[in-house]
């Protein structure tokens, strides 16, 4: 019998300390946990030494978990460097950030290798594999050369940017070719599946497409989009649970003011400083709007190792101090921010309590930032979602107030619009927002992904046929 091996870049381990796990490693664990298979990839810890290098193995429930540290030098250049100074940027539309170091891109290749040395090492022939993001793109490309013939599937959690994005990075026709190694590939929006389908196209210059699958050496390639969603009833029984939470806001006590929610990264695709000029922006043209609402922010600090990061942190605090010295007073400020990593359930049950959710995303993948917020809400009195137009949820969302995180006056409207926004608008919006939670969830996410894997034809050139065995080919689920 076949299991599935999933490989990701952060495991959700149980029964640890998992604040620091991002939304990826959430999403897998809950499109894994009743289906059960194998989860490999880094455990968060680096060492010295590649002799130090081993993978620990911890069964739990249906799941065994293979992690593994990185070395320093994996750590810098694999995942500092070539993943996130280089790859992150351009996929989130920020050339000018790339900064492409060929010594940072061999050692990128030596990670993925070795992952797919532990892949080889923990699969049978009739395995599916499932590999998540923009830190192994070409770990198919290595399971090949090793000899494996299994299903491989790839899926984006991030843009895929144009192809002329791509042909600014050196190393963009190696990937391409690695890439096409994967049988199928999945991304989140039709704006990323149309973006891969032509890179590769004209990078490995394919010539036969139809529809959403290309031909390229006698292989198919599907590339497909698949958008992630959430569990909506867990999220709903966590945020109205009634043992609750610790939380980082005082929302219990009354306010003559409305409160605003938003959870990010600090990062530069989340559109942090540009929230805060609109907020800047609004409060200096409408005064009238101080002591009318309330933004919290968890902004967590990642990657402070990468020099982008610790910049745009040090920016980020200094803007908020800046606004709330401008324009708060000893009753009131205008942003309260914390720097703490939130739990998951205290996480929904402060979603349920705030009155708007803001997500100002400049790029985003997906952000589930948003279709948690929803499905957290108390069916009977819910909060209203501003969105922006170019985080991926957008294009399955389109009942929240859409905003373009670059123009203020957008921004001011949506804002201005949710603070007044009716008790019968708010009702008729949730309906149709969490109606499509519950259409396409996590559940069906992972379905829809291993049934097209499982059903590629790609077997047809990757399994080896013993001598005198019949040339038929057969599907093994």
């Amino acid at each position: 019998m076949s299991k599935l091996i999933v490989l990701s870049n952060r495991v959700n381990l149980p029964k640890s300390d998992n604040t620091q796990a991002g939304g990826l490693a959430v999403a897998l664990q809950d499109a894994l946990q009743d289906i059960g298979g194998i989860w490999v990839g880094w455990n968060g810890s680096r060492v010295d030494q590649t002799k130090e290098q081993k993978f620990q193995i911890l069964k739990h429930q249906n799941v065994e978990y293979h992690t593994s540290p990185l070395t320093e030098s994996q750590y810098q250049g694999f995942y500092c460097g070539f993943a996130n100074s280089a790859l992150w940027p351009l996929m989130h539309d920020q050339h000018q950030l790339v900064d492409y170091q060929p010594q940072d891109f061999k050692i990128y290749q030596d990670v993925n290798l070795r992952f797919a040395k532990h892949l080889k090492q923990v699969a049978s022939p009739y395995d599916i594999i499932w590999i998540h993001d923009y830190h192994f793109l070409s770990v198919a490309h290595y399971c090949r050369k090793l000899g494996m013939r299994n299903r491989i599937g790839f899926f984006l959690h991030i843009p895929f940017p144009e192809l002329r994005l791509w042909q600014t990075l050196a190393a963009h026709r190696d990937l391409a070719h690695h890439l096409a190694n994967y049988d199928v590939l999945g991304l989140q929006t039709s704006r990323d599946q149309e973006n891969c389908l032509n890179f590769l196209e004209q990078t490995l210059k394919v010539q036969h497409r139809h529809n959403e699958i290309l031909n390229y050496q006698s292989r198919k390639i599907h590339v497909k989009c698949y958008p992630i969603g959430v569990h909506p009833v867990q999220l709903q029984n966590q945020a109205s649970d009634t043992h609750l939470e610790k939380l980082p806001f005082d929302l219990d006590t009354v306010q003559p003011y409305k409160t605003i929610i938003s959870v990010d990264r600090i990062d530069y695709s989340k559109g942090l400083l540009e929230k805060i000029g609109s907020l800047q922006s609004l409060l200096e043209d409408q005064p009238e709007f101080k002591n009318q609402f309330q933004q919290l922010q968890i902004a967590c600090p990642c990657r402070l190792d990468v020099k982008t990061y610790k910049n745009l942190y040090m920016q980020f605090k200094s803007a908020v101090h800046e606004l709330n010295s401008q324009h708060g007073t000893a009753d009131w400020l205008p942003f309260d921010c914390s720097y703490d990593t939130l739990g998951h359930e205290a996480l929904m049950q402060l979603y349920r309590k705030a009155d708007i959710c803001w997500v100002n995303s400049i790029r985003d993948g997906m952000n589930l930032v948003a279709k948690e917020y929803i499905a957290a809400q108390d069916p009977l009195d819910p909060g209203v979602l501003i969105l922006s137009k170019y985080a991926g949820a957008a294009e399955q969302m389109k009942e929240a107030l859409l905003v373009d995180p670059y123009e203020h006056d957008s921004m001011a409207k949506a804002l201005k619009k949710a603070l007044r926004m009716s008790k019968s608008e708010r009702l008729e919006r949730y309906r149709y927002l969490s109606q499509g939670l519950k259409n396409f969830d996590i559940i069906r996410w992972r379905d829809q992904f291993i049934t097209d894997l499982k059903n590629s034809q790609s077997l047809r050139i990757y399994r080896p046929v013993a001598a005198g065995a019949s040339n038929q080919f057969s599907v093994h689920a």
